[in-house]
């Protein structure tokens, strides 16, 4: 536990030395989506007025899954590409698996910093541009945030040792880009009725079950997925992406 710590203490040190990118990249997406979708588009009548409420989780929910990936996987990527700093962990009286976990909880400690700094940041612009006011539950988006930046984390470790580095910028069009497309994030689960059985696809996306779960907190009187499904789903998606991804880092760090 002492090694776990002591790894954990020296990314989030280095993380803290990066905060400010850090966190114009975390705002910048959430703040100009919230400007465009709405402000501009309700005004000229092209979306409704009720998207303004539907987004803002959906935006939170893929602010910490990029955060998250990002936290796990691009450090992971140069470690794999040449540097091999991972090696000095792997020294270190701790398991591989303890390794790949404390990977994990730091992804997931970024991940959950990105969502609740951007959920004040588009409450307080919804407020000021479109007089729109948002009242999370603050007692349920908590832990919330905490399993689904685990989650987000758990699958950055996963396509992060799976995937060679030379590859790593196709993640975002081949993999990433559609998960947020199909994620939920603009549109509730619920809404997807309309196309019938294909509603229960969306489920193999792991950012539906984040989506809903900051819909339930942020949003509650927006239509949302029960919550004893959102609840399976992402802890059973960060669990299974925490194996793989422990197993495949093993495969790649242990020659």
């Amino acid at each position: 536990m002492t090694a776990f710590l002591a790894l954990l203490r020296r990314d989030l040190k280095v993380a803290s030395r990066n905060a400010i990118p850090l966190l114009m990249a975390t705002l910048t997406q959430p703040i100009l989506v919230v400007l465009v979708f709405g402000n501009i588009l309700p005004r000229l009548h092209l979306v409704a007025a009720e998207f303004r409420t539907v987004m803002v989780p959906g935006l939170m929910s893929i602010t910490m899954l990029m955060a998250g990936v990002q936290g796990v996987l691009m450090p992971l990527t140069v470690d794999l590409s040449g540097s091999r700093e991972v090696d000095e962990r792997l020294l270190a009286p701790i398991s591989v698996l303890g390794v790949a976990l404390e990977k994990v909880t730091a992804g997931a400690i970024h991940a959950a910093v990105a969502g609740l700094v951007a959920l004040p940041a588009m409450m307080l612009l919804m407020h000021r541009v479109t007089g729109v006011e948002v009242h999370p539950r603050w007692v349920a988006l908590l832990p919330l945030v905490i399993l689904c930046g685990l989650l987000s984390a758990a699958f950055g470790l996963t396509i992060g040792s799976q995937v060679q580095p030379r590859f790593s910028g196709l993640l975002f069009a081949v993999i990433l880009g559609p998960m947020m497309l199909f994620g939920c994030a603009y549109y509730p689960w619920s809404g997807l009725s309309v196309i019938g059985p294909l509603q229960y696809v969306f489920l193999l996306n792991p950012l539906v079950f984040m989506s809903e779960s900051m819909r339930l907190a942020v949003t509650p009187d927006v239509a949302h997925m029960p919550a004893p499904l959102l609840l399976v789903g992402t802890l059973g998606f960060a669990v299974l992406f925490t194996l793989l991804g422990a197993r495949s880092f093993e495969r790649r760090t242990v020659l």
